[in-house]
């Protein structure tokens, strides 16, 4: 008996304390401090959209709620939460120029952001982008889509968010598959 409750607390407390450690990319907390400066800076959005063959471009300057509407779609896609870090593993990896933090799910049904790349340039250590993939897929419908936020160095080495762009489809149970496509180019 003391020997199985030994094994089980092992085996118990093996993966979740080695996984608990993983630390991933606050994309909640990046989106926070993006919606500060941008409207602070008084920042304009060019947006390009498309849904199936209709296309729209409108260009606004936003305020502070407003970059906080258009900058959801990243606070959405945040993992750094406690509770999902035992569900994704972590890898990073160099190039010649960029490093690459890479965060995939290794348990699906557990959260819906499949993978969180994190690009920062090597030398200086400065985010450059950022790419996501989400996917659902219940009764109702199934959806997909990637994003990615590059961004730009501006004075003092702070990173602004240059641009954000999200391609991706849906697929109602009982309609076509619809394909989106949104980007935002931020302005002076």
């Amino acid at each position: 008996m003391g020997l199985a409750m030994v094994v089980l607390m092992y085996s118990c407390g093996e993966n979740p304390s080695s996984m608990s450690d993983l630390r991933s990319f606050d994309l909640k907390g990046l989106a926070d401090g993006q919606v500060t400066t941008l409207s602070q800076g008084g920042y304009r959005i060019q947006k390009i959209s498309q849904l199936g063959p209709s296309q729209d471009k409108t260009e606004y300057r936003p305020d502070s709620s407003g970059w906080k509407r258009e900058l959801d779609i990243l606070r959405n896609a945040d993992i750094s939460k406690p509770g999902l870090r035992p569900y994704y593993s972590y890898t990073n990896y160099d190039s010649v120029d960029l490093i690459v933090e890479h965060y995939a799910l290794t348990d699906t049904g557990q959260s819906d952001v499949i993978y969180q790349k994190v690009y920062h340039h090597k030398n200086s250590g400065l985010l450059w982008k950022i790419e996501v993939l989400q996917q659902v897929n219940n009764p109702i419908y199934n959806s997909s889509r990637i994003i990615q936020a590059i961004f730009r160095e501006e004075d003092n080495q702070q990173m602004l968010l240059d641009s954000l762009k999200v391609k991706g489809f849906q697929h109602m149970i009982i309609s076509d598959t619809t394909f989106y496509q949104t980007t935002c180019k931020i302005l002076k």
